[in-house]
């Protein structure tokens, strides 16, 4: 291996421990696992206060552009299409500048890049993805914010649960959902080699 390959893995080894390793290892190799985290609404829903003043609110086709100047890996075809197909995005805005975003669906498990499908939501359930906060301005609870925000929003349209998906290996994360009221209830599994992929019946997960 090259120095910077073994710097990475030992870097890995330190800072996150075998198991994160042994995770990554057979996820590049075309294995991968992913947790499904099941939020019920009836449960409290806590404040979670900013370090950064900013001000929540909806995305609309009209801030297309401005979400493009956040997300430049973002294309506009895919922003507007997701807006149009039903899919809601809640933006938290600093001076009037998006710094975090998280997306939401009640129709489906948003999974078309990784499993090359989507997985279908039961009655009142919705569907949290791609959260994003700016680099400089993480730390400052606005992640939070925002899931609370969603959370909120959930509650008022009579949701029952609200899910979400994350790697195995991130602690940090888990950490945070689970003190957020999330649980892990089942365990999406699939192999990929190349174009063709398998994916394993859904493993629920016994409390």
């Amino acid at each position: 291996m090259s120095d910077p390959l073994l710097s990475r893995v030992w870097r890995t080894l330190q800072e996150e421990g075998l198991r994160s390793f042994w995770l990554k290892s057979i996820d590049a190799l075309g294995y991968r696992r992913l947790y499904l985290l099941r939020r019920p609404l009836a449960e409290p829903i806590l404040d979670c206060p900013t370090t950064l003043p900013v001000a929540i609110g909806w995305l609309t086709l009209e801030d297309v552009q401005a979400y493009l100047v956040f997300r430049p890996d973002a294309s506009s075809h895919d922003v507007t299409q997701q807006l149009l197909r039903g899919d809601r995005c809640l933006v938290a805005r600093h001076n009037d500048r998006i710094v975090g975003a998280i997306w939401g669906s009640s129709e489906s498990i948003r999974m078309q890049r990784s499993l090359g499908r989507d997985l279908p939501l039961a009655a009142g359930e919705a569907y949290q993805f791609d959260a994003y906060t700016l680099p400089e301005v993480r730390g400052m609870g606005i992640a939070s914010a925002l899931s609370v925000a969603w959370l909120r929003h959930l509650r008022d349209e009579a949701c029952v649960a609200a899910l979400l998906l994350t790697v195995p290996w991130n602690g940090a994360h888990l950490r945070c959902y689970a003190k957020a009221g999330y649980r892990v209830t089942a365990v999406v599994r699939y192999v990929r080699l190349g174009p063709w992929r398998y994916v394993f019946p859904l493993q629920q997960v016994t409390p």
